[in-house]
Protein backbone atom coordinates (compact mmCIF):
# COMPACT_ATOMS: atom_id res chain seq x y z
CA UNK A 1 0.00 0.00 0.00
CA UNK A 2 2.73 2.44 0.95
CA UNK A 3 4.64 1.76 -2.22
CA UNK A 4 1.55 3.00 -4.06
CA UNK A 5 1.58 6.10 -1.84
CA UNK A 6 5.15 6.82 -2.94
CA UNK A 7 4.10 6.34 -6.57
CA UNK A 8 1.15 8.65 -6.14
CA UNK A 9 3.18 11.36 -4.41
CA UNK A 10 5.81 11.47 -7.10
CA UNK A 11 3.27 11.41 -9.89
CA UNK A 12 1.08 14.11 -8.33
CA UNK A 13 4.13 16.26 -7.76
CA UNK A 14 4.93 16.20 -11.46
CA UNK A 15 1.30 16.71 -12.38
CA UNK A 16 1.54 19.84 -10.28
CA UNK A 17 4.73 20.91 -12.00
CA UNK A 18 3.09 20.55 -15.39
CA UNK A 19 -0.13 22.23 -14.38
CA UNK A 20 1.69 25.17 -12.85
CA UNK A 21 3.77 25.48 -15.98
CA UNK A 22 0.64 25.39 -18.09
CA UNK A 23 -1.17 27.99 -16.01
CA UNK A 24 0.76 30.99 -17.08
CA UNK A 25 -1.45 34.00 -16.81
CA UNK A 26 -3.89 36.21 -15.11
CA UNK A 27 -4.47 38.69 -17.91
CA UNK A 28 -4.66 37.00 -21.31
CA UNK A 29 -6.53 33.74 -21.80
CA UNK A 30 -4.51 30.56 -21.45
CA UNK A 31 -1.03 31.28 -20.11
CA UNK A 32 0.06 34.31 -22.12
CA UNK A 33 0.64 37.93 -21.15
CA UNK A 34 -0.19 40.76 -23.55
CA UNK A 35 0.70 43.79 -21.41
CA UNK A 36 4.08 44.71 -22.92
CA UNK A 37 3.82 48.50 -23.09
CA UNK A 38 1.73 51.23 -21.47
CA UNK A 39 0.63 52.99 -24.66
CA UNK A 40 -0.50 49.75 -26.29
CA UNK A 41 -2.28 48.64 -23.11
CA UNK A 42 -4.08 51.99 -22.90
CA UNK A 43 -5.49 51.17 -26.35
CA UNK A 44 -6.74 47.76 -25.19
CA UNK A 45 -3.72 46.07 -26.77
CA UNK A 46 -4.89 47.13 -30.27
CA UNK A 47 -1.49 48.32 -31.49
CA UNK A 48 -0.25 46.16 -34.38
CA UNK A 49 -1.08 48.81 -37.01
CA UNK A 50 -0.05 51.79 -34.85
CA UNK A 51 3.21 50.35 -33.42
CA UNK A 52 4.85 53.76 -33.05
CA UNK A 53 6.98 53.18 -29.95
CA UNK A 54 9.67 50.62 -29.04
CA UNK A 55 7.11 48.15 -27.66
CA UNK A 56 6.57 47.37 -31.34
CA UNK A 57 9.13 44.62 -30.66
CA UNK A 58 6.19 42.66 -29.27
CA UNK A 59 3.18 44.17 -31.04
CA UNK A 60 4.71 44.50 -34.53
CA UNK A 61 8.48 44.40 -35.12
CA UNK A 62 8.05 46.32 -38.40
CA UNK A 63 6.85 49.41 -36.56
CA UNK A 64 10.33 50.36 -35.37
CA UNK A 65 11.42 50.89 -39.00
CA UNK A 66 9.49 54.18 -38.98
CA UNK A 67 11.27 55.52 -35.89
CA UNK A 68 12.70 59.00 -36.59
CA UNK A 69 15.01 59.06 -33.56
CA UNK A 70 18.63 58.03 -33.59
CA UNK A 71 18.27 56.12 -30.33
CA UNK A 72 15.18 55.38 -28.24
CA UNK A 73 14.91 53.76 -24.83
CA UNK A 74 11.72 52.58 -23.16
CA UNK A 75 11.17 50.71 -19.92
CA UNK A 76 8.47 50.10 -17.38
CA UNK A 77 6.14 47.54 -15.88
CA UNK A 78 2.71 46.58 -14.63
CA UNK A 79 1.29 45.52 -11.29
CA UNK A 80 -1.43 42.86 -11.12
CA UNK A 81 -4.14 43.23 -8.48
CA UNK A 82 -7.08 40.86 -7.94
CA UNK A 83 -9.66 42.59 -5.73
CA UNK A 84 -11.97 39.64 -6.39
CA UNK A 85 -10.77 36.05 -6.87
CA UNK A 86 -13.06 33.53 -5.26
CA UNK A 87 -14.59 30.08 -5.55
CA UNK A 88 -17.97 28.71 -4.41
CA UNK A 89 -18.26 24.94 -4.33
CA UNK A 90 -21.04 22.66 -5.53
CA UNK A 91 -22.08 19.12 -4.60
CA UNK A 92 -20.77 16.53 -4.28
CA UNK A 93 -17.31 18.06 -3.68
CA UNK A 94 -16.32 20.40 -2.17
CA UNK A 95 -20.03 20.89 -1.51
CA UNK A 96 -22.66 23.60 -1.56
CA UNK A 97 -21.83 26.46 0.77
CA UNK A 98 -18.06 26.00 0.56
CA UNK A 99 -16.26 29.30 -0.17
CA UNK A 100 -12.57 30.04 -0.81
CA UNK A 101 -10.56 33.02 -1.99
CA UNK A 102 -7.14 33.63 -3.45
CA UNK A 103 -4.75 35.61 -1.33
CA UNK A 104 -4.74 39.25 -2.46
CA UNK A 105 -1.11 39.34 -3.52
CA UNK A 106 0.44 41.86 -5.89
CA UNK A 107 2.52 40.68 -8.87
CA UNK A 108 4.80 42.68 -11.10
CA UNK A 109 5.82 42.21 -14.72
CA UNK A 110 8.33 44.32 -16.61
CA UNK A 111 9.48 45.34 -20.06
CA UNK A 112 12.38 47.29 -21.59
CA UNK A 113 13.33 48.12 -25.18
CA UNK A 114 16.05 49.97 -27.09
CA UNK A 115 15.95 50.99 -30.77
CA UNK A 116 19.09 52.15 -32.60
CA UNK A 117 19.03 53.75 -36.05
CA UNK A 118 21.60 52.07 -38.32
CA UNK A 119 20.45 54.15 -41.28
CA UNK A 120 17.38 56.07 -42.39
CA UNK A 121 15.59 52.84 -43.31
CA UNK A 122 17.19 50.22 -41.03
CA UNK A 123 16.74 49.98 -37.26
CA UNK A 124 18.19 47.55 -34.73
CA UNK A 125 16.04 46.76 -31.69
CA UNK A 126 16.75 44.80 -28.51
CA UNK A 127 14.37 44.21 -25.66
CA UNK A 128 13.11 42.16 -22.76
CA UNK A 129 9.48 41.45 -21.88
CA UNK A 130 7.33 38.97 -19.96
CA UNK A 131 5.31 36.74 -22.32
CA UNK A 132 3.99 34.49 -19.53
CA UNK A 133 3.54 34.76 -15.78
CA UNK A 134 1.38 33.38 -13.02
CA UNK A 135 0.66 33.67 -9.33
CA UNK A 136 -2.25 31.67 -7.89
CA UNK A 137 -1.99 31.55 -4.06
CA UNK A 138 -5.05 30.31 -2.16
CA UNK A 139 -5.98 31.64 1.28
CA UNK A 140 -5.67 29.26 4.28
CA UNK A 141 -3.66 26.73 2.26
CA UNK A 142 -3.59 24.08 5.00
CA UNK A 143 -7.40 23.85 5.12
CA UNK A 144 -8.24 24.82 1.54
CA UNK A 145 -10.45 22.10 0.03
CA UNK A 146 -8.40 22.11 -3.16
CA UNK A 147 -5.05 21.78 -1.37
CA UNK A 148 -4.41 18.34 -2.90
CA UNK A 149 -4.65 19.96 -6.35
CA UNK A 150 -2.82 23.21 -5.60
CA UNK A 151 -2.05 25.57 -2.73
CA UNK A 152 0.12 27.94 -4.74
CA UNK A 153 1.38 27.93 -8.32
CA UNK A 154 3.96 30.34 -9.76
CA UNK A 155 5.49 30.55 -13.20
CA UNK A 156 7.89 33.06 -14.67
CA UNK A 157 8.86 33.40 -18.30
CA UNK A 158 11.08 36.18 -19.64
CA UNK A 159 11.83 36.81 -23.33
CA UNK A 160 14.91 38.55 -24.70
CA UNK A 161 14.70 39.56 -28.35
CA UNK A 162 16.88 41.13 -31.02
CA UNK A 163 15.25 42.40 -34.21
CA UNK A 164 15.99 44.23 -37.45
CA UNK A 165 13.29 46.51 -38.85
CA UNK A 166 13.63 47.60 -42.48
CA UNK A 167 11.58 50.22 -44.32
CA UNK A 168 11.24 48.99 -47.91
CA UNK A 169 9.43 52.16 -48.96
CA UNK A 170 7.46 54.96 -47.37
CA UNK A 171 4.48 52.57 -47.35
CA UNK A 172 5.92 49.17 -46.39
CA UNK A 173 8.18 47.91 -43.59
CA UNK A 174 9.26 44.49 -42.33
CA UNK A 175 10.75 43.43 -39.03
CA UNK A 176 11.95 40.13 -37.55
CA UNK A 177 14.36 38.54 -35.11
CA UNK A 178 15.00 35.71 -32.64
CA UNK A 179 13.47 35.45 -29.17
CA UNK A 180 15.19 33.68 -26.28
CA UNK A 181 12.74 32.60 -23.56
CA UNK A 182 13.67 31.64 -20.00
CA UNK A 183 11.14 29.69 -17.92
CA UNK A 184 10.96 28.44 -14.34
CA UNK A 185 8.17 27.05 -12.17
CA UNK A 186 7.40 26.64 -8.45
CA UNK A 187 4.43 24.72 -7.04
CA UNK A 188 3.23 23.96 -3.51
CA UNK A 189 0.52 21.48 -2.54
CA UNK A 190 -0.43 18.87 0.03
CA UNK A 191 -0.61 15.16 -0.64
CA UNK A 192 -3.20 12.90 0.93
CA UNK A 193 -3.65 9.19 1.53
CA UNK A 194 -6.37 6.96 2.96
CA UNK A 195 -5.73 6.18 6.63
CA UNK A 196 -6.54 2.45 6.92
CA UNK A 197 -7.13 2.82 10.66
CA UNK A 198 -9.82 5.51 10.37
CA UNK A 199 -10.88 4.98 6.73
CA UNK A 200 -10.53 8.73 6.25
CA UNK A 201 -8.47 10.67 3.74
CA UNK A 202 -5.65 12.47 5.57
CA UNK A 203 -2.91 15.00 4.79
CA UNK A 204 0.34 13.03 4.92
CA UNK A 205 2.88 15.37 3.27
CA UNK A 206 3.53 18.82 1.90
CA UNK A 207 5.18 18.83 -1.53
CA UNK A 208 7.24 21.66 -2.93
CA UNK A 209 8.13 21.36 -6.59
CA UNK A 210 10.78 23.60 -8.14
CA UNK A 211 12.13 23.41 -11.68
CA UNK A 212 15.93 23.49 -11.68
CA UNK A 213 17.97 25.79 -13.83
CA UNK A 214 16.33 28.23 -16.24
CA UNK A 215 15.41 26.42 -19.46
CA UNK A 216 16.18 28.48 -22.57
CA UNK A 217 14.24 28.01 -25.79
CA UNK A 218 14.56 29.96 -29.03
CA UNK A 219 11.71 31.18 -31.19
CA UNK A 220 11.20 34.23 -33.38
CA UNK A 221 8.96 37.21 -33.93
CA UNK A 222 8.13 38.95 -37.22
CA UNK A 223 5.83 41.65 -38.52
CA UNK A 224 4.76 43.75 -41.49
CA UNK A 225 3.32 47.26 -41.52
CA UNK A 226 1.66 48.73 -44.61
CA UNK A 227 0.53 52.34 -45.08
CA UNK A 228 -1.59 52.47 -48.26
CA UNK A 229 -2.38 56.14 -47.59
CA UNK A 230 -1.74 58.77 -44.94
CA UNK A 231 -4.80 57.92 -42.85
CA UNK A 232 -4.93 54.12 -43.10
CA UNK A 233 -2.52 51.43 -41.87
CA UNK A 234 -2.51 47.63 -41.90
CA UNK A 235 -0.37 45.50 -39.62
CA UNK A 236 0.32 41.85 -38.91
CA UNK A 237 2.73 40.14 -36.52
CA UNK A 238 3.64 36.60 -35.54
CA UNK A 239 5.38 35.05 -32.53
CA UNK A 240 6.34 31.40 -32.89
CA UNK A 241 5.29 28.67 -30.54
CA UNK A 242 7.85 26.59 -28.71
CA UNK A 243 8.22 23.55 -26.52
CA UNK A 244 9.86 24.14 -23.15
CA UNK A 245 11.68 21.20 -21.58
CA UNK A 246 11.40 21.29 -17.78
CA UNK A 247 13.23 19.22 -15.22
CA UNK A 248 13.30 19.50 -11.48
CA UNK A 249 12.64 17.82 -8.20
CA UNK A 250 9.90 17.34 -5.64
CA UNK A 251 10.73 17.64 -1.95
CA UNK A 252 8.41 16.27 0.73
CA UNK A 253 7.80 17.26 4.33
CA UNK A 254 5.78 14.76 6.31
CA UNK A 255 2.59 15.87 8.08
CA UNK A 256 1.74 13.95 11.24
CA UNK A 257 -1.70 12.33 11.29
CA UNK A 258 -1.59 11.63 15.03
CA UNK A 259 -1.43 7.87 14.48
CA UNK A 260 2.14 6.70 15.15
CA UNK A 261 1.77 3.43 13.26
CA UNK A 262 0.30 5.09 10.18
CA UNK A 263 2.89 7.90 10.30
CA UNK A 264 5.72 5.37 10.47
CA UNK A 265 4.32 3.47 7.50
CA UNK A 266 3.96 6.69 5.47
CA UNK A 267 7.52 7.73 6.33
CA UNK A 268 8.78 4.38 5.11
CA UNK A 269 7.03 4.89 1.77
CA UNK A 270 7.82 8.56 1.24
CA UNK A 271 11.12 10.04 0.02
CA UNK A 272 11.20 12.45 2.99
CA UNK A 273 14.31 14.61 2.83
CA UNK A 274 15.04 13.44 -0.71
CA UNK A 275 14.43 14.90 -4.15
CA UNK A 276 12.46 12.89 -6.70
CA UNK A 277 13.87 13.77 -10.15
CA UNK A 278 11.37 14.27 -12.98
CA UNK A 279 10.93 15.94 -16.34
CA UNK A 280 8.27 17.01 -18.79
CA UNK A 281 7.67 19.33 -21.74
CA UNK A 282 5.14 22.15 -22.11
CA UNK A 283 3.92 23.41 -25.47
CA UNK A 284 3.61 27.20 -25.72
CA UNK A 285 1.38 28.30 -28.62
CA UNK A 286 2.09 30.62 -31.52
CA UNK A 287 0.42 34.04 -31.63
CA UNK A 288 -0.76 35.81 -34.78
CA UNK A 289 -1.92 39.43 -34.63
CA UNK A 290 -3.89 41.23 -37.35
CA UNK A 291 -5.13 44.81 -37.28
CA UNK A 292 -6.00 48.05 -39.02
CA UNK A 293 -5.78 51.65 -37.88
CA UNK A 294 -7.62 54.64 -39.35
CA UNK A 295 -7.18 58.32 -38.56
CA UNK A 296 -10.67 59.67 -37.96
CA UNK A 297 -9.09 63.13 -37.75
CA UNK A 298 -5.48 64.39 -37.88
CA UNK A 299 -5.12 63.77 -34.15
CA UNK A 300 -7.58 60.88 -33.59
CA UNK A 301 -6.77 57.23 -34.44
CA UNK A 302 -9.08 54.24 -34.18
CA UNK A 303 -7.60 50.72 -34.30
CA UNK A 304 -9.24 47.28 -34.31
CA UNK A 305 -7.20 44.05 -33.94
CA UNK A 306 -7.75 40.32 -33.84
CA UNK A 307 -5.36 37.89 -32.11
CA UNK A 308 -5.32 34.21 -33.02
CA UNK A 309 -3.59 31.82 -30.61
CA UNK A 310 -2.87 28.18 -31.54
CA UNK A 311 -3.77 26.64 -28.18
CA UNK A 312 -4.56 23.27 -29.79
CA UNK A 313 -0.85 22.46 -29.48
CA UNK A 314 -1.49 22.11 -25.74
CA UNK A 315 -3.33 18.81 -26.16
CA UNK A 316 -1.57 16.53 -23.69
CA UNK A 317 1.50 16.39 -21.49
CA UNK A 318 3.75 13.40 -20.82
CA UNK A 319 5.38 13.27 -17.37
CA UNK A 320 8.48 11.19 -16.73
CA UNK A 321 9.47 10.29 -13.16
CA UNK A 322 12.64 8.34 -12.48
CA UNK A 323 11.78 4.74 -11.70
CA UNK A 324 8.08 5.13 -12.51
CA UNK A 325 5.97 4.65 -15.64
CA UNK A 326 5.21 7.78 -17.66
CA UNK A 327 1.99 9.63 -16.89
CA UNK A 328 -0.11 11.26 -19.63
CA UNK A 329 -2.28 14.31 -18.86
CA UNK A 330 -4.97 15.19 -21.38
CA UNK A 331 -5.80 18.92 -21.81
CA UNK A 332 -7.58 19.27 -25.19
CA UNK A 333 -7.31 23.05 -25.34
CA UNK A 334 -8.76 24.86 -28.35
CA UNK A 335 -7.52 27.67 -30.61
CA UNK A 336 -8.95 31.06 -29.64
CA UNK A 337 -9.61 34.58 -30.94
CA UNK A 338 -9.22 37.81 -29.03
CA UNK A 339 -10.82 41.04 -30.25
CA UNK A 340 -9.24 44.36 -29.30
CA UNK A 341 -10.15 47.96 -30.08
CA UNK A 342 -8.56 51.25 -29.09
CA UNK A 343 -8.80 54.95 -29.72
CA UNK A 344 -5.88 57.40 -29.46
CA UNK A 345 -6.06 61.19 -29.13
CA UNK A 346 -2.77 62.92 -29.96
CA UNK A 347 -1.96 66.42 -28.74
CA UNK A 348 1.15 68.58 -29.02
CA UNK A 349 2.83 67.31 -25.85
CA UNK A 350 0.48 64.55 -24.73
CA UNK A 351 -1.77 61.70 -25.80
CA UNK A 352 -4.83 60.08 -24.28
CA UNK A 353 -6.23 56.64 -25.08
CA UNK A 354 -8.93 54.13 -24.24
CA UNK A 355 -9.62 50.56 -25.28
CA UNK A 356 -11.68 47.39 -25.06
CA UNK A 357 -10.79 43.69 -25.19
CA UNK A 358 -12.79 40.48 -25.37
CA UNK A 359 -10.68 37.37 -24.76
CA UNK A 360 -11.77 33.75 -25.24
CA UNK A 361 -10.51 31.00 -22.95
CA UNK A 362 -9.02 27.91 -24.61
CA UNK A 363 -9.62 25.77 -21.51
CA UNK A 364 -12.43 23.15 -21.44
CA UNK A 365 -14.43 22.65 -18.23
CA UNK A 366 -12.64 19.40 -17.41
CA UNK A 367 -9.31 21.24 -17.11
CA UNK A 368 -10.55 24.17 -14.96
CA UNK A 369 -9.15 23.83 -11.44
CA UNK A 370 -7.39 25.71 -8.61
CA UNK A 371 -4.24 25.63 -10.78
CA UNK A 372 -5.85 27.90 -13.35
CA UNK A 373 -9.52 28.90 -13.07
CA UNK A 374 -9.57 30.42 -16.55
CA UNK A 375 -12.62 31.92 -18.29
CA UNK A 376 -13.65 34.31 -21.04
CA UNK A 377 -13.10 37.89 -20.03
CA UNK A 378 -13.99 41.43 -21.06
CA UNK A 379 -11.78 44.39 -20.32
CA UNK A 380 -11.56 48.15 -20.57
CA UNK A 381 -8.46 50.33 -20.51
CA UNK A 382 -7.44 53.97 -20.19
CA UNK A 383 -4.12 55.78 -20.35
CA UNK A 384 -2.16 58.92 -21.13
CA UNK A 385 1.32 60.01 -22.11
CA UNK A 386 3.05 63.30 -21.35
CA UNK A 387 6.11 64.60 -23.25
CA UNK A 388 8.75 66.71 -21.54
CA UNK A 389 11.60 67.37 -23.94
CA UNK A 390 13.10 64.02 -25.02
CA UNK A 391 11.21 62.22 -22.24
CA UNK A 392 7.71 60.75 -22.32
CA UNK A 393 5.89 59.45 -19.25
CA UNK A 394 3.20 56.88 -20.04
CA UNK A 395 0.51 55.71 -17.61
CA UNK A 396 -2.22 53.13 -18.21
CA UNK A 397 -4.59 50.76 -16.47
CA UNK A 398 -6.45 47.69 -17.66
CA UNK A 399 -9.61 46.49 -15.89
CA UNK A 400 -10.52 42.83 -16.51
CA UNK A 401 -13.86 41.24 -15.72
CA UNK A 402 -13.56 37.46 -15.82
CA UNK A 403 -16.89 35.96 -16.84
CA UNK A 404 -18.34 33.89 -14.01
CA UNK A 405 -17.65 30.22 -14.75
CA UNK A 406 -19.33 27.20 -13.22
CA UNK A 407 -17.78 23.77 -13.82
CA UNK A 408 -19.45 20.44 -13.08
CA UNK A 409 -17.12 18.08 -14.99
CA UNK A 410 -13.67 18.90 -13.60
CA UNK A 411 -11.38 15.89 -14.08
CA UNK A 412 -10.34 16.08 -10.38
CA UNK A 413 -14.02 16.13 -9.30
CA UNK A 414 -13.50 19.61 -7.84
CA UNK A 415 -16.50 21.59 -9.06
CA UNK A 416 -18.00 24.99 -8.44
CA UNK A 417 -18.12 28.60 -9.58
CA UNK A 418 -15.10 30.88 -10.07
CA UNK A 419 -15.37 34.69 -9.96
CA UNK A 420 -12.42 36.98 -10.67
CA UNK A 421 -11.78 40.66 -11.32
CA UNK A 422 -8.32 42.10 -11.96
CA UNK A 423 -6.72 45.54 -12.31
CA UNK A 424 -3.38 46.09 -14.07
CA UNK A 425 -1.93 49.60 -13.62
CA UNK A 426 1.25 50.28 -15.54
CA UNK A 427 3.88 52.96 -16.13
CA UNK A 428 6.52 53.36 -18.82
CA UNK A 429 9.32 55.90 -19.32
CA UNK A 430 10.42 56.61 -22.89
CA UNK A 431 13.51 58.58 -23.92
CA UNK A 432 14.28 59.58 -27.54
CA UNK A 433 17.58 61.10 -28.69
Amino acid sequence: MFKSIHYRLATLALVGLVAAGSAGRVESAGFALFEQGSKATAMGGAFVATADDPSAMFFNPAGNAFSESGFTLEGGGFLIFRPTAEFDGTAPFPGNGYHAEMRKSVYGIGHGYAVLSLSKDVKLAAGVWTPAGLGVPWENPDTFAGRFISQRADIRQVAIGVQLAVKLSDAVALGAGPEFRFTDVHLSKNVGALNPFTQRFADVAHASIVSTGTPVDVGFGAGILIKPCDRFRLGAAFHSGMTVELSGGAQFGQISTGNAQFDAAVAAGLPVGQTVPASTAIQFPSLTIFGMAYDLAPNVTLEVDGNYTSWNTFDQTVISVTGLPDTVLVHKWENTWTVRAGILFNMKNAWFAGGFVYDQTPQPDADVSPFLPDSNRSGGSIGAGFRIGPMEIQLSSLFLWFHERTVTTNKDSYNGTYKTFAILPGATLKMAF
